[in-house]
Formats: C-alpha cells, structure tokens, sequence
C-alpha cells in the first residue's frame, strides 16, 4: 500500500515534518517507515495495528539509548515506536493508531457504537497508563543487573559488535534508565504487589464473547494483549525473545501464564495477530 495523504497542518500536535533528507528517503521507498523496538509493547501495538489493516510498510528496529539522538531528532523526544508518514512523523502508540484508523477504517479496531468506542478508548488508555509501566518496569528490572542478557535483548537483529559496543556502554546508560523507568528497588516491588491485580482487572473486563468490548476484536483486545506480552511470548509475537530468559523473567512468567488473563492473551494472539505486512527491516 503506498503512502498516504499527508497530514494536515496542526491535525496532531505529535506530527512534525521531517527533514528533507529524511523525507526523500521515505518517499523514495514509497511505503511508510516504523522505528521501533522489537521487544517493546507499545511498539508490537502499531505493529499489530498495520498488520491487521493490511498496510504495507517497512520497519527499522533501533538499539535502546542508541536511538535517542535520531528519534529526538525527528520528533522532539526520546520515544518509540515513530511512524514516518510521507512528509510527516507521529509518536506514540494511541496517536499512530488513531491517525491509522482515520486514513484506513476497515478492519475497524474501534467500534462503531459510540458507547462501545468509549469504553475501547477508555480500556486502552487504562492498559497503557496504569497496566503497562508496571510490567514493563518488572521485564527490565530482570535484565538490570544482568549485562550479558540485556546486551542480547536491547540489540536483537544486529550483530556481535553492536551488542559488545551496548554492553560496553551499559554501565554509563543504565543510572539514567534505571531513574526513567523507576527501576529503584521501592518501585520494582510495588509494580510487583500489583501484578496479579492487573491481571484480576483483565480478567474482569472479558466478556462472555471472549472479547473485552462487544461482540468483535478493538483496540481494547489488541492494547491488553500486547501489553501482555512483557510477560509471556505468544508464538505469533513477531520477535523471539532471546534465550536463555533471565531467571528472573522466568519466575514473573510463571506467576501469571497459569493466570485466564494470560490464557486469554495467548488466545487472542492465536486467533487475531496475523501475519506481517512489513516490507524488509
């Protein structure tokens, strides 16, 4: 699928247009361009998203605390996954998948219903606001003290210098990311006395469709899964996760793939995550 109409001016305050040399290349390549990272969650959310929609594209996994001085560049900020539309550039998982929907309704990932949008929206922004920092706080906090594993996690698709230049690099960058992601030992263990909570309130959100919204797959089924996957590696999720898992991740695993909201996520990926429309990476 080609790339399409461009942005309008000031129809999203996270589009900014790119720079021409950016621009050209994205043109040239007549498809649009994610930056990503492959073990990421809000990322495997837009991935999902065009995938579903069947639209064509290609992608580019980026090196955690590598990225940051191209994605600062591009959008102003430090944060993927960043969709390279034509001239223009989105940031963050709800804003790429909103402007999706606009330019491709079908299939629909929000409901028609305007109650049932809502409540879509409304379970999406729950999962990525409160569900979503905790477990991603707990999937990093297995890899912390751990430079080998997290060297081969942060730098998967690249090669053996790539992943020695990262864990070379580790020791500087890990303070600075310990402090962002709230890895301090208080904040691991509160995410950790949350965890089977997050997984009482899917669980309570699954209707007897199977589905959190309605009779039919949403961005609500779509976020929760994906944000899942912190924990668990359906088959389906596109990216393995190196092994061996740290012990760690191994026991947090195992604390919740018992659990029918794990059970429910595997589904939902068995049954909806499809095939990938990325064109080369």
């Amino acid at each position: 699928m080609s790339t399409r109409t461009p942005l309008p001016a000031g129809s999203d305050d996270a589009a900014v247009a790119l720079a021409p040399r950016e621009a050209a290349a994205v043109e040239a390549g007549r498809l649009p361009l994610l930056l990503h990272f492959r073990v990421s969650h809000y990322n495997e959310k837009v991935r999902w998203a065009l995938d579903l929609k069947g639209w064509r594209h290609r992608r580019k996994a980026l090196i955690a605390g590598f990225h940051i001085p191209r994605v600062r560049w591009l959008t102003g900020q430090n944060q993927v996954p960043v969709l390279q539309l034509g001239a223009e550039v989105l940031h963050d998982s709800t804003t790429i998948i909103a402007e999706l929907e606009r330019r491709q309704p079908e299939p629909a990932l929000y409901p028609e219903d305007p109650e049932q949008r809502a409540r879509a929206l409304q379970l999406e922004e729950h999962f990525d606001e409160v569900m979503a920092p905790d477990l991603r706080r707990l999937f990093w906090s297995c890899y912390l003290r751990r430079s080998g594993h997290a060297a081969r996690m942060a730098t998967g698709g690249y090669g053996a210098l790539h992943r020695l230049a990262w864990r070379a690099a580790w020791p500087l960058m890990r303070p600075a990311f310990s402090r962002n992601m709230g890895l301090d030992r208080a904040s691991v263990e509160a995410a950790r006395g949350r965890l089977q909570g997050h997984c009482d309130r899917l669980e309570a959100e699954i209707g007897p469709s199977g589905f959190l919204v309605g009779d039919r797959f949403t961005i609500a089924d779509l976020t929760a899964a994906a944000v899942m996957t912190a924990l668990l590696r359906p088959p389906e999720f596109p990216y393995a996760l190196p092994e061996p898992w740290p012990p760690e991740l191994v026991t947090l695993r195992e604390s919740v793939v018992h659990r029918k909201g794990a059970q429910w996520a595997n589904g939902i990926y068995a049954r909806h995550r499809g095939r990938s429309c990325a064109v080369g990476e």
